[in-house]
């Protein structure tokens, strides 16, 4: 029997991941949730999104009432991450499985009140980090796995935006717990196992910091106790409409890998200018959504058939998000942060 599940926050990786689950087969999108209703302007991205009655989805401008009237499997949570914990709490009581779209919470103390919910309820939690399931970074995670470069040493990640994402959030997050704990994440899936020690971080401010008060761009270092390091670099104040550039070089005793992600295999020119389309993560094919994201949500749905847990748990986000904060931490008030916050 399909699963019947709903997305709670329809902004634009709502719309993204419900319709993704909704052309999963066997899976029904039963409705949409999002006190901003839906509109063509709040469709992004050049008709890749569908409306909710599109999807053949209901939507509601209240989770608590979509949640109240329907009979749902699972949620798609998606809202802005001062506004994780309420709707995870709201949707196990009514006995659906989650799939959290990262970071999981804004604090640890969130964090532990979603995983705790979970886990009392006997559901499901899945963070959603699609790099995961990214066939270049997974391929690092198997030769570092399969002892290919040897003992992890040195890991880089690198990912750098536009001023364009920084203002489409209105200054709500810093760049650091947005996009940095894509590779904070991976880096801590690579030496999995081994705990993160201490932090160390700096930040640079521009244009940013002056129209939206969080600073352009971040380094962070983070030593592992077995001595490894691992370096993230990541900003959003990059000029208006360009596309940033991605990285991920891993140092092992005996080899390395290294990927350079954009511009994703492919680059266009046109009167504009050069464009480079996103391709991997998530494009369309014969009137399908394929790529990394349609692979995340299968494995989410897969997990609720099999009845087995997800391969991101709540704890991997939890982990995730220290190492953010430690970031912050370090950029705020100088010198090292000392591992476990708490």
């Amino acid at each position: 029997m399909g699963k019947r599940l709903g997305v709670i926050g329809y902004g634009w990786m709502g719309q993204l991941l419900g319709r993704v689950a909704a052309e999963i087969p066997g899976v029904k999108l039963v409705a949409v949730a999002d006190p901003a209703g839906y509109s063509e302007k709040s469709a992004v991205g050049l008709r890749l999104f569908r409306s909710p009655e599109e999807l053949g989805a209901r939507l509601y401008l209240d989770y608590g009432e979509m949640l109240k009237r329907e009979s749902l499997d699972a949620v798609i949570i998606a809202t802005p991450e001062p506004l994780h914990v309420d709707p995870v709490l709201q949707a196990v009581s009514a006995g659906c499985h989650v799939f959290l779209e990262k970071p999981i919470a804004r604090t640890l103390d969130e964090a532990d009140r979603i995983i705790a919910a979970c886990a009392n309820a006997k559901r499901k939690l899945m963070i959603g980090y699609i790099l995961r399931f990214e066939p270049a970074y997974v391929a690092i995670k198997r030769a570092v796995q399969n002892g290919e470069i040897g003992k992890l040493k040195v890991a880089y990640g690198r990912r750098n935006g536009s001023i364009d994402e920084a203002r489409r959030l209105k200054g709500r997050t810093s760049v650091t717990n947005y996009i940095a704990v894509h590779d904070i994440d991976q880096i801590l899936w690579y030496h999995e196992g081994v705990a993160v020690k201490t932090v160390y971080a700096k930040a640079v401010r521009g244009r940013v910091q002056e129209e939206l008060g969080t600073w352009d761009f971040s380094w962070s270092m983070f030593e592992f106790r077995d001595g490894s390091l691992g370096v993230v670099e990541t900003g959003w104040g990059l000029p208006e409409n360009s596309w940033g550039d991605a990285k991920m070089q891993v140092i092992g005793t005996k080899g390395q890998c290294a990927l350079d992600f954009v511009p994703m295999n492919l680059m266009t020119v046109a009167p504009e200018g050069w464009k480079f389309p996103v391709t991997r993560l998530w494009t369309e094919v014969e009137g399908r959504l394929v790529g990394a994201v349609q692979t995340e949500v299968a494995h989410f749905v897969e997990c609720l058939e099999a009845d087995r847990e997800p391969c991101v748990s709540g704890m991997d986000g939890r982990r995730s998000l220290e190492v953010a904060l430690a970031t912050e931490m370090s950029i705020e008030k100088g010198g090292e942060i000392k591992l476990p916050l708490q």
